[in-house]
Order: structure tokens, then C-alpha cells, then sequence
């Protein structure tokens, strides 16, 4: 990898130039045939050392009988969020991811709704330079070969990855972290891409709430959504059909040398007119118009029809999928471990045991299992239905977002209300007015994991309301709490399975939402391995005469003859301007040299060393060379001469503030 950058075609024309999505990634996740006079920044993500990651933080999970909730929030750590889900869904078959925004979690939802398994990411649509040239594309498996590296077999690589290809699940679940905006109908769109909310207080409550009970809204704009997706649907079918009919007149009138190909009595445009009235029928005049009530009824009808179809279809089929597939991934030779029967089935039963609480608390009788032979009865109509899972968010001491976790005291009685109040309340609309919420779980965030003692402390006040929750006849479908650190540090024994997952009917399932472990940015787990690569080219090299200076404000005088190289990249590509002066170190042929003076906004300057010196080794540095601004060179190559956590740990700051900071439009992505 040392000289890739200075491997490039020269003879390539500037149009070879991979397009950049809109995710800052390069098309195609490769740079095939470019030039190393159009590279200019770069940041490079092992896919490797990312799978060995999410493999080490999955069996830590497995301990304490819990599953993964991949964390690529603020655009995977800097990673690449859709990139990198997709990876891991793919290859590894991880099931659930978080984000921090609903606009985050509507970007994931539809690159994984638009690429089938195993297929490239393409965020331009078809028009990348991947999709244009398939020999460009990498075989995924072939980036996964055991490593040879025998002085450190906890960094090797699993031999049986390539053999576990495109173990995509069935459904993927996406969890939105922070609240949601305080917009009118948001969560409608929580609704329409099925994706988690965070009740993160009373505030979210009653807009939750309010919501739920505006019934003539919500459907309105429901059946709205889906008349113009429909015409959409038709639209682009209709597009379709066109483009194949074009297609196949060409071909048509290339193999027919005599006859007229727009006669009536050509046989190949009777054969194409048969399979296209087949194929394609034009949509109805209702569907290209999305205004008005026959609108409304016509789409009203067509939903009412697809429940109606899908009535018979239980998540039982979706329970054997997602156990399948846990099955599936776990490797050869440990133990096994017991199957979670599926979380749509533990919220089902939830709903279902909550309901039947109810109702004995009232004295009605219970109706639930009235009909429970026939597929069309109201309650297995209601278990295929779209819902809004939502999550209880309870603060244990992070203080930022959540709710309280103490019972309501004497004094402060008609200024709060309890907690365990707000839920049932929540639980009851649920259960009583049949609306399309579910309540999914109860999670809580660590805010000094490095600290058992806190950490412990706040087990103890999550496990307070969570006790609570449970005498009041609340069944939690799931259970979060963990974050990376907390989860790695293994002499910390908060999590304690049975305590906190077993409840009565179906025990809870527990999960662990982790990013920074799995990007490589925990530095005190040595299990752990670095996955980003900044590097830049070396675009000038020259002599600066003793006296002569370099760079804005005359920050660095040559105290001698030296050689000073210029790197192409700067603050404003996300390399901190803190670290100019000789506080950062970049690694070019092997060697460090100190940056010299300070950090441009496009280029940074560096110290090759003495003039004079022919078998130094900034003598032998040239144009087109690599420079390593962090991270490592190789796979085998530790963490690199320059440590992300090193050039943390001198700015004071986190190595996801670093890797979130590189600018996605002018740092290209490239993932080996």
C-alpha cells in the first residue's frame, strides 16, 4: 500500500475520474486506473479489521447473553454509516443500527430498501464508475484471507469469513438516539420507514400521545403517502416499459433486413406486444391524479385488500428467519447459546398479556382468544399492521435526555409525573384504542464507564424503574444499556443477565449499542483494531535556504538548509490546525517527519530533514509519494506510525472527533 497512490495510469484522462457520492464516498469503493496527480486526500477504511472488530464486541455481547445494535450515527463515526451498515448486514449479518437524527435513519432505511445483498453501495444512482466497468469490483470475500501475522494471533482474521457471504436478515432495524424534532407530523415518517423513536421524556410523551389521538390526521396522511408512492410505482414502471420497448425495437430493426419493423405484421413487435400487455398495464386515472377523495377511497381499498392478503401471514415465518440466521453465524465449537424466539414475538406477547391485564382490571371479559382459528380476526389483522416502535429512554445518571428513575416524592406531586405513570398511560392507548404504537423497551446510557462504581450505580437506579415497571404489569420487550466501553471492560459486573432480562411469559432480550469498538477508537482494549487511514499526497518538494521561511505567518525559520515537503491537505479537509508547528508527526517511505509551520487551510507543510544529506531518509521522498497523516500503512502494520489515539490523547480531544471532522466533499473514502 506504500506507493499505491504513485501506481496510477498516467495515460488515464481526466473523465476516468471516479464520481463522488453523496456521502463523500467514491463510487464503487475502489480507485481503479486514476492518475496520482488527481489523488489528493484520502481516507482509507479496513473492511478487514472492521469485521474483526464487530466479531470481538459480538462475542463480548454473547456473554452476557446479549445481541449488537451497531452505532454509525454522525456518518459511522466518520466511516461511512450506509457503507458500513451495509457491510455488516451483509457479510456479518447484523440486524440493528442507530442513528442519531430521523433524516439519518430515512438515508439507511432506503439504501438498504435500494441495494440487494451483496451489492455495491451506489449513491449516484447507476452512473458510478463501478457500475460502468464490472471488473472494477472487488470480490468481498477475497479481502478476508487468514492473516499471516503469527507474532500477534489475537489481530488474525477469521478464516471462515469467506465462506459466510451475504447474510443479510430479513428485516434490519433502525433506532433513532436523539429525540425527535418537535415538528407536527413526525412521526408519521418514524411510521412510513419503520423506524424506532426515543421517548426521551415527558415532553416526547405527550407529543407521542397527541399524535396517537389525532386518528383523522394520521390517516389522512397515511393514505395520502401511499397514493403518491403509488403513482410513483406507476410512473417508474411506465419508464421502464418504454426504455425495454426502445431497447427492443432497436434490436429489432438490426435483425430484420427486409420486412418494415413498424408493420403491423412484424412478428417480433407482435411477440414484444404480447409480453409488454403482460408485463405493464397503464395505471388508472385515479393514480395519476393525487388529489381528490376517489383518490382516497381507491387507495383506502387497495390497503384494505393487502391486509386482508397478508392476513394469514404471521411473524412466526420472521421469527424462523431472524433464528436461522443467529444459528447460521455462530461459529463452530462454543457453546451454544439460547435462541431468542424473536423480538416481534416478545412484543406481540407483551401487547398481549398488557391487554389481558387490563381488561381483568376493569372486569370486561377477555375477548383476545375469541377467534383464535380465524385468519381474518381483528387481532392477527393487527399483528401484520405497520407499527411505531418506541423506546422508553431512562436517564441513570448521563443527564442529558430521559426519564427520571425515582418515584414521585410528597413535595413534588402535581409538578411531575411518575414515570411509570406516563408508560402505562402510553401502554393503555396502545392496548384499548388499537393505534398503530408498540412499545419496544427500556434502555439507559453509561456516562463514565471507565468507572465501575458509577457504573454500578447507575445499574442500580435503572434496575429501580425497571422493577417498578414490571410490578405495574409493564412486559419490556427489550432492555439496552451498555455502551463500548462499558461493555469491554470486563471486570465491571453491572450487567447481570438474570436480574435484568428475566421477567414473567417471555423473558426480555437484551442488546448492547456500541460504534467506537467497532471503528477501532478504543484504545485500552488491545483486542481492538485501528480501521481508519488518512493519507495525502506529497505534491512539491523543495529546498528552504537557512533563514528562509515557510508557510503563513512565518511560523517556521530553516535553522539550516533543509528540504520541506508540501502534502495536500489541510484544515480545512479535516486535518487540525493544532497540530502544525511539530506537533504532528506524518509518516512518509517508513519515517516521521514533524509538520513545519502551520497547518494551511488546502496544504501542510513538512521537515524532510537536512539538505546536505543524501542517506537520510526524507532524501529519498518525491513527488507522488504517500504521506500518512494516521493509522496503518498495512493490515499488518499495528495501529500505524501515527496513532489516532496518540494525535487525540495531544489535542485533548476523542479519535471520533478526529474521524468525524474530515470533510466528506473534499476527503475521499476508499474501503480495502
Amino acid at each position: 500500500m506504500r506507493n499505491k497512490m504513485r501506481s496510477g495510469n498516467a495515460n488515464v484522462r481526466n473523465s476516468s475520474r471516479p464520481s463522488v457520492g453523496s456521502h463523500g464516498e467514491l463510487d464503487g469503493g475502489d480507485i481503479p486506473n486514476v492518475p496520482s496527480s488527481e489523488l489528493r486526500a484520502v481516507h482509507k477504511i479496513h473492511l478487514a479489521r472492521l469485521h474483526h472488530n464487530y466479531i470481538e464486541v459480538e462475542a463480548a455481547a454473547n456473554r452476557q447473553r446479549c445481541s449488537v445494535i451497531v452505532v454509525v450515527k454522525a456518518d459511522g463515526y466518520g466511516h461511512g454509516a450506509i457503507r458500513t451498515a451495509l457491510f455488516l448486514a451483509d457479510n456479518m449479518g447484523a440486524d440493528a443500527f442507530a442513528v442519531a437524527t430521523l433524516e439519518e435513519g430515512i438515508a439507511l432505511r432506503k439504501a438498504f430498501q435500494d441495494t440487494p445483498p451483496g451489492m455495491p453501495y451506489n449513491p449516484s444512482g447507476g452512473n458510478s464508475l463501478q457500475a460502468k466497468n464490472s471488473n472494477s469490483t472487488k470480490d468481498v470475500a477475497s479481502l478476508f484471507q487468514p492473516s499471516t501475522n503469527t507474532t500477534n494471533p489475537t489481530r488474525s482474521i477469521d478464516p471462515s469469513f469467506s465462506r459466510r457471504r451475504y447474510h443479510r436478515p430479513a428485516k434490519v432495524r433502525i433506532l433513532v438516539l436523539g429525540p425527535p424534532a418537535p415538528a407536527k407530523n413526525v412521526f408519521d415518517d418514524f411510521l412510513h420507514f419503520n423506524i424506532e423513536v426515543m421517548i426521551s421524556g415527558p415532553e416526547v410523551a405527550k407529543a407521542l400521545l397527541e399524535w396517537v389521538c389525532n386518528t383523522e390526521e394520521r390517516k389522512r396522511l397515511q393514505v395520502e403517502r401511499a397514493a403518491t408512492e403509488a403513482k410513483e410505482r406507476a410512473l417508474q414502471l411506465q419508464s421502464n416499459v418504454q426504455q425495454t420497448q426502445q431497447g427492443t425495437n432497436h434490436s429489432s430493426r438490426l435483425r430484420k433486413k427486409t420486412s418494415d419493423p413498424d408493420s403491423p405484421n412484424n412478428e417480433n413487435s407482435v411477440n414484444f406486444n404480447m409480453e409488454t400487455s403482460q408485463l405493464y398495464r397503464p395505471p388508472s386515472a385515479t393514480l395519476g391524479n393525487v388529489t381528490g377523495m376517489d383518490l382516497a377511497k381507491e387507495v383506502r381499498q387497495i390497503l384494505n385488500n393487502q391486509k386482508m392478503t397478508s392476513a394469514s401471514t404471521t411473524n412466526s415465518s420472521d421469527t424462523t428467519i431472524l433464528t436461522n440466521s443467529s444459528l447460521n453465524a455462530s461459529p463452530k465449537g462454543k457453546t451454544a447459546i439460547k435462541t431468542f424466539p424473536g423480538i416481534e414475538e416478545a412484543a406481540k406477547n407483551s401487547r398481549s398479556r398488557h391487554k389481558a391485564i387490563s381488561k381483568a382490571t376493569r372486569c370486561e371479559p377477555d375477548t383476545t382468544d375469541a377467534h383464535p382459528k380465524n385468519p381474518l380476526s381483528k387481532s392477527s389483522l393487527g399483528i401484520g399492521r405497520k407499527r411505531l416502535r418506541w423506546h422508553a429512554l431512562v436517564d441513570s445518571g448521563m443527564g442529558r435526555l430521559g426519564f427520571r428513575t425515582d418515584t414521585v416524592s410528597s413535595e413534588e406531586e402535581g409538578q411531575r409525573r411518575d414515570t411509570v405513570d406516563i408508560m402505562k398511560e402510553l401502554l393503555e392507548l396502545e392496548d384499548n384504542m388499537d393505534v398503530p404504537v408498540e412499545f419496544f423497551g427500556m434502555c439507559t446510557h453509561m456516562a463514565d464507564a471507565s468507572s465501575s462504581s458509577y457504573t454500578g450505580s447507575q445499574m442500580e437506579r435503572f434496575k429501580f424503574l425497571l422493577k417498578r415497571a414490571r410490578a405495574a404489569g409493564i412486559s419490556v420487550p427489550t432492555i439496552s444499556t451498555d455502551n463500548s466501553a462499558a461493555l469491554l471492560t470486563t471486570e465491571h459486573k453491572h450487567f447481570d443477565p438474570k436480574e435484568l432480562l428475566t421477567q414473567d411469559f417471555t423473558d426480555s432480550r437484551g442488546f448492547v449499542r456500541t460504534g467506537g469498538a467497532i471503528y477501532g477508537q478504543r484504545p485500552a482494549f488491545h483486542q481492538i483494531r485501528a480501521i481508519s487511514t488518512l493519507c495525502a499526497s506529497v505534491r512539491h518538494v523543495a529546498i528552504l535556504k537557512q533563514g528562509e521561511s515557510v508557510g503563513y505567518d512565518r511560523a517556521y525559520i530553516a535553522p539550516s538548509d533543509v528540504r520541506i515537503a508540501t502534502i495536500a491537505i489541510g484544515f480545512a479537509d479535516g486535518y487540525p490546525r493544532e497540530l502544525g508547528n511539530g506537533v504532528g508527526k506524518v509518516a512518509i517511505r517508513g519515517s516521521l517527519f514533524p509538520v513545519a509551520g502551520n497547518v494551511c487551510m488546502d496544504m501542510l507543510m513538512v521537515d524532510l530533514g537536512p539538505a546536505q544529506s543524501s542517506d537520510s531518509p526524507g532524501a529519498s521522498i518525491v513527488v507522488g509519494d504517500t504521506a500518512i497523516l494516521w493509522g496503518p500503512e498495512s493490515d499488518e502494520d499495528g495501529d500505524g506510525l501515527v496513532r489516532l489515539q496518540d494525535l487525540a490523547a495531544q489535542l485533548n480531544t476523542t479519535q471520533s472527533a478526529l474521524t468525524c471532522g474530515l470533510n466528506k466533499d473534499r476527503v475521499l473514502r476508499q474501503y480495502e
